[in-house]
């Protein structure tokens, strides 16, 4: 018995007529085809990363290497479009995290090279290094290394202007008229406070280590996840964090320290 001819999908013939036609039409039609593979990236994702970035915008940038991936595709080399498509959307979407950094390539490239430094020096001498040290292992002039690491370390201002009343007094509870309290809500001054809290301990921090506490103490990633995100082995990211207790130890003694754990 003769074995029947396998019939083209629908979407196999969008494919052949797009590769030869490159019609945006077609186009479109396999964007929307694999829209699915978007969405189960950017829901992933998006329980790693802090809430400031939402799915959304996630979504938005994946989409961007979607249609690249589309447009890019050569069945010729045997890839499924599947495979070569998850690879341009994470790319994609690690392009748009990376732009979002306000900071310089050559603060960034400073930054990764303290690290490593700091890291290296750390495991030699069994106690976090002085900035003396770290620059002359970066061969670098130590003024030099001062400035370029108060730039790594400029963040965002937290303004208290909203806290005060028009006399400049703080206020105490809710006390405007348009004030409705929800009793089944948590307080918010207990996050408020706690987010204040973490701001004065990580002062001073490098953005990269910032963005560790952050990920472990409240987006609760572990060691594994937020080394993906950072693009940096669990060991390193495990060893970053360690450092960070010991410096801030050193600053605040252990009660403050263990304040930002609690």
């Amino acid at each position: 018995m003769a074995r029947k001819q396998q019939t083209a999908s629908p979407v196999d013939k969008v494919w052949k007529r797009f590769l030869k036609t490159r019609k945006v039409a077609d186009r479109n039609h396999l964007v929307v085809n694999y829209a699915h593979l978007v969405h189960a990236h950017a829901a992933r994702l998006s329980r790693r990363l802090p809430a400031q970035i939402t799915y959304d915008e996630i979504c938005s940038a994946a989409f961007d290497g979607l249609i690249e991936a589309v447009e890019a595709y050569d069945p010729r080399h045997k890839a499924k479009f599947e495979t070569f498509c998850q690879q341009r959307i994470s790319g994609a979407v690690m392009d748009w995290l990376r732009s979002l950094d306000p900071q310089s390539r050559t603060v960034r490239t400073f930054e990764k090279r303290r690290l490593k430094a700091k890291e290296m020096l750390d495991t030699e001498n069994s106690r976090p290094p002085t900035a003396t040290e770290v620059a002359n292992r970066m061969g670098v002039d130590v003024q030099r290394y001062e400035d370029l690491s108060r730039l790594s370390q400029l963040g965002k201002e937290v303004h208290f202007s909203a806290m005060e009343s028009d006399d400049g007094a703080r206020t105490r509870g809710p006390s405007r008229s348009w004030d409705v309290r929800d009793t089944h809500s948590v307080d918010p001054a207990l996050s408020t406070s706690r987010q204040l809290l973490t701001e004065h301990i990580s002062k001073g921090l490098a953005r990269e280590e910032r963005l560790i506490l952050v990920l472990y103490y409240y987006e609760e990633l572990t060691m594994a996840e937020i080394g993906t995100v950072l693009n940096l082995s669990e060991s390193r990211v495990s060893q970053i964090h360690k450092d960070i207790l010991q410096r801030l130890r050193q600053r605040f003694g252990s009660s403050l320290a263990e304040e930002l754990a609690a």
